[in-house]
């Protein structure tokens, strides 16, 4: 994987379900609450350029990167999770794309399957095929046709829960990696050891990359990487990285996604990575600022303050 050219933008692991038909927001937009320079951070519904958010993108002059490796417009698919960096016009409703950025949040083979519940194993992960959200594309296989140890290639975004709400499952035959991308939980520096959900990850022999000086801790949003599965939950990280954020004040932001965490009564987190502040000026759609819970499903438009902090203009809850 080509690190140079990771683009990983705030809130691009964003951990949320995501509507397909109008990406975790409705056709009818909130109002077109940003323009200008703006990051918007959504499963891809739509073609023709593409379709984020509800956002039409045109793509033609975009660097387009997909795990980091370059890809071109051709490569894109429906669910893939997209941050997309670029200029909206005035209607918040079209723009021009200059970056691209598509992260999936875990890759290895089935574990386990439950038909009943929509669920697959991965990498000790939950993933949640959830028709609450009009399903999740699955391409090539059907879920029915899945079998335990298909490799596949799972793109969403973390709930409340730990839970990942697939927006995408690719079964893939080739080029088959072990990653997977989540919260450091019940880090253990002499053992070498942490905890990504019921994942334990060994990391005596990995390459870490981008830390903050403090090095790894509890509540940091990594990526890791392995050669080989896991052998009863416990995998061998050859390499883990955290994810740079390229976010500035003043930038619009439009990320959608579930509340995994709520902080006080104005602010919370979406996707376990963007916080979230509300004001009185706050306009909300389909709810009230009650609403706002751990898994609420929603999307929000605002600007990003000196932090990264997503000031919101519109909430939008979808479910």
């Amino acid at each position: 994987m080509n690190r140079e050219l990771r683009l990983a933008l705030c809130g691009a692991f964003a951990l949320a379900s995501i509507a397909l038909a109008a990406s975790c927001g409705s056709s009818a937009r909130l109002g077109g609450g940003i323009s200008g320079t703006s990051s918007i951070v959504g499963a891809i519904a739509g073609f023709g350029s593409i379709v984020v958010n509800g956002i039409a993108l045109d793509v033609d002059g975009a660097s387009i990167t997909i795990e980091g490796d370059p890809a071109t417009e051709a490569d894109l698919r429906l669910g893939m999770v997209a941050t997309v960096r670029g200029t909206l016009d005035a209607d918040g409703r079209t723009g021009v794309a200059d970056v691209v950025a598509v992260e999936d949040l875990i890759e290895g083979p089935i574990e386990a399957i439950d038909r009943t519940r929509r669920t697959l194993r991965v990498l000790a992960q939950t993933v949640l095929l959830d028709p609450a959200v009009n399903g999740t594309v699955l391409e090539p296989t059907a879920f029915a046709d899945l079998v335990i140890g298909d490799d596949v290639e799972v793109s969403g975004f973390l709930d409340a829960d730990g839970r990942i709400r697939a927006t995408r499952v690719q079964h893939k035959q080739a080029d088959v990696e072990i990653e997977i991308k989540g919260v450091v939980a019940e880090l253990d520096r002499a053992a070498q050891i942490f905890a990504l959900g019921a994942l334990t990850v060994d990391y005596a022999g990995a390459l870490l990359e981008g830390l903050p000086p403090g090095g790894l801790a509890d509540g940091l949003f990594v990526e890791v990487e392995a050669e080989e599965p896991p052998v009863g939950d416990v995998l061998i990280a050859v390499g883990i990285e955290l994810p740079a954020s390229e976010v500035d004040a003043g930038d619009g932001l439009d990320v959608a996604g579930f509340v995994t965490a709520v902080l006080s009564a104005d602010e919370f987190v979406l996707n376990a990575t963007q916080r979230v502040r509300l004001t009185s000026d706050t306009r909300f759609e389909g709810g009230t600022r009650a609403d706002v819970v751990p898994n609420a499903a929603l999307e929000v438009e605002g600007r990003a303050d000196a932090g990264g902090v997503l000031v919101a203009s519109e909430v939008e809850l979808t479910r």
